[in-house]
């Protein structure tokens, strides 16, 4: 696990058991990578009495370094008709936000998260929309944005499409792997090479020097011979 610190990692593991053997009503989650929990991905079933029923819900939930002092990004896959999530996703709720904007706190935990995500979505909050247009029709004709949310969920929550964008990420966390390989195969053979030519550079520096130091001798041998010669002839 990255970029997280112990005490961190201690109280992730904590939760994600806690979700794997007792979690709320209609909400589960898993790391698909189970060395790397800071990547998580929750399922939510739509509420009961709202247009959501009968629909899953994929979401993705990033938790960040600062971790519990800092909310977990959390996106839903899945499309979802509603004023506080937007076409990519995005949920605007408070407990996502750190004070003063919102009223996160390291008291959150991720299955109480989850939770309120999901009466969330039983919940609308107009008022704090995060799309205008939802917003307003939610606000002026209710049943009409029921019928819309219903149809949409109809369409889009279903376990074939939600299937569909789990192999999608699966996928995509492959060929990312793979890159991941390529690089650090690049990046030791990289070092191998760099140091083959610094072993190689030594090598020539020290036949140079001993080539130098050899004609140095050469010289000064020379130079001795001759002085001994003209000596002689003296």
């Amino acid at each position: 696990m990255s970029h997280i610190s112990p005490a961190s990692k201690a109280r992730l593991m904590r939760e994600m058991s806690l979700l794997s053997k007792d979690p709320p009503p209609g909400v589960a989650a898993y790391a698909p990578e189970p060395s790397d929990m800071t990547k998580i991905r929750a399922q939510i079933t739509g509420p009961e009495d709202s247009p959501f029923e009968g629909g899953i819900f994929l979401l993705s939930v990033h938790v960040t370094a600062r971790y519990p002092f800092e909310p977990p990004r959390c996106r839903f896959l899945t499309p979802l008709y509603h004023p506080n999530v937007d076409s990519g996703g995005r949920i605007c709720l408070d407990t996502l936000k750190s004070p003063p904007a919102g009223s996160w706190s390291p008291a959150v935990s991720l299955p109480s998260l989850l939770l309120s995500i999901r009466s969330l979505m039983a919940e609308p909050n107009p008022d704090d929309g995060l799309v205008p247009d939802i917003s307003e029709l939610y606000k002026r004709n209710p049943a009409e944005w029921q019928r819309e949310a219903r149809r949409r969920t109809r369409a889009e929550a279903t376990v074939q499409k939600l299937e569909e964008v789990e192999s999608s990420l699966d996928r995509e966390s492959a060929r990312n792997d793979a890159e991941d390989e390529i690089v650090a195969a690049g990046n030791e053979m990289k070092g191998a090479d760099d140091a083959y030519s610094n072993s190689a550079e030594s090598s020539q520096r020290g036949s140079n020097g001993a080539r130098t130091s050899a004609e140095a001798d050469n010289v000064q041998n020379g130079r001795e011979s001759k002085k001994s010669k003209l000596s002689s002839r003296k």
